[in-house]
C-alpha cells in the first residue's frame, strides 16, 4: 500500500481524516465476516486498542467510526488542528503500538504485520465525511456478498455480446445477462434540460423502469443521476451503468450499489482502456450515450 497524501494540505491542520491500512501480505490476521457481521480475533482487538490510544498521544485528534477487516482497517478521525503529531505521525504510533501487541500474542517478535504506509482522504465537509462513515460502516456487508457471488465482482475482460459494438473491447463486472433482456431503454439527459422538460423526461423513465425496461446509460448528467437513484429504489429494477473512463479501479460504490451488483440487478461496462483515467471528458460521455442508444436499439434477436 503506498502513501497518498494530498500535496497542498497540512497533515497537522483541520480535517476530518479517513485512514487504511492493510496486513502483509493481505494475510486475514485481524477478524473474520459471518452474515455481514464482523468477529474480532485476538489480533484485531489489539488494533481497536491501539486506535483508542491516539487521542492519548495527541488530544487535537478525536475518534469517529473504525472498522477491522480481515485484513486491513479502516478508520475516521478528525483533527482541531494544533497537533503534536502530524497524520502520518500519529498513524504509524499507532500502526507500530499494534504491531507490538501482535507479535506479542503470536509469541513471534519478527513477523511481520503491515504494509508499509497508509491510504488517506481528507475531507473538509460533513457531507463528504458523512459519505465515507457509510462507506466503513457497510465495509463488512460488501465483504459479505463479494464472498457470497464472486461472480459478480471479477473483472470480466474482453466481453463479447451480440448488442455490444464489435469494434470495441468491453470490460465489465456483473451479470452480462442483463444485455440479453429485449428491453433496454437509454438514459441520456442533456445538462441543459430543466424544469417541466426534465421532470416529464425523468417521469418517462422511472415509469419505463417500473414496467419492467432496463436502464442503460452513463448517469452523469444531474438528470441521469437522477434517474440512477430513483430507479435503485424501484423493486427489481435493473440498471446497466456504461462507465465513461477505464475500470481498472472499479467497485461498487456503497451498500446500495453492493447489494444490487450481488443480487444480479446491475451491470457495471465500459468500452474505454483501463488506462483511460478516471476523468469525465466531453468526448467520452458523448461516445458513451451513443454506445447505450446503439446497445438499446439491438433488440436480441435482432443480430
Amino acid at each position: 500500500m503506498h502513501f497518498a497524501r494530498l500535496k497542498s494540505h497540512d497533515y497537522r491542520g483541520e480535517g476530518y481524516y479517513f485512514v487504511t491500512f492493510a496486513t502483509a501480505p493481505r494475510r486475514a490476521l485481524l477478524s473474520e465476516i459471518r452474515a455481514g457481521q464482523i468477529r474480532l480475533f485476538p489480533e484485531g482487538m489489539a488494533v481497536v486498542e491501539a486506535w483508542k490510544r491516539i487521542p492519548a498521544d495527541d488530544p487535537a485528534y478525536s475518534l469517529r467510526i473504525n472498522v477491522v477487516m480481515p485484513d486491513h482497517f479502516h478508520g475516521i478521525l478528525v483533527c482541531k488542528g494544533g497537533t503534536h503529531y502530524s497524520l502520518p505521525q500519529i498513524v504509524e504510533r499507532m500502526k507500530a503500538r499494534s504491531r507490538q501487541a501482535i507479535r506479542r500474542l503470536r509469541n513471534a517478535p519478527t513477523l511481520d504485520i503491515w504494509e508499509d504506509g497508509f491510504h488517506d482522504f481528507v475531507a473538509f465537509t460533513p457531507a463528504t465525511f458523512n459519505a465515507f462513515a457509510d462507506y466503513v460502516r457497510d465495509n463488512p456487508c460488501r465483504w459479505q456478498l463479494r464472498h457470497d457471488n464472486p461472480q459478480w465482482f471479477t473483472k470480466q475482460t474482453d466481453v463479447v455480446h451480440p448488442r455490444l459494438p464489435p469494434e470495441t473491447r468491453w470490460t465489465a463486472y456483473g451479470d452480462r445477462t442483463l444485455l440479453d433482456y429485449p428491453w433496454l431503454e437509454p438514459v441520456v439527459i442533456s445538462r441543459r434540460l430543466e424544469g417541466v422538460g426534465l421532470e416529464t423526461e425523468v417521469t418517462r423513465l422511472l415509469a419505463l423502469a417500473r414496467e419492467g425496461a432496463v436502464l442503460i446509460g452513463g448517469f452523469i448528467s444531474p438528470g441521469e443521476r437522477r434517474v440512477a437513484r430513483e430507479a435503485a429504489a424501484i423493486p427489481r429494477c435493473r440498471l446497466v451503468y456504461l462507465h465513461p473512463w477505464g475500470m481498472s479501479r472499479y467497485k461498487p460504490h456503497g451498500r446500495i450499489a453492493a447489494e444490487r451488483l450481488a443480487s444480479g440487478l446491475t451491470l457495471a461496462l465500459s468500452g474505454f482502456p483501463d488506462i483511460e483515467e478516471s476523468v469525465s471528458r466531453r468526448e467520452n460521455c458523448l461516445l458513451k450515450n451513443r454506445w447505450a442508444q446503439a446497445i438499446a436499439a439491438l433488440r436480441k434477436g435482432d443480430e
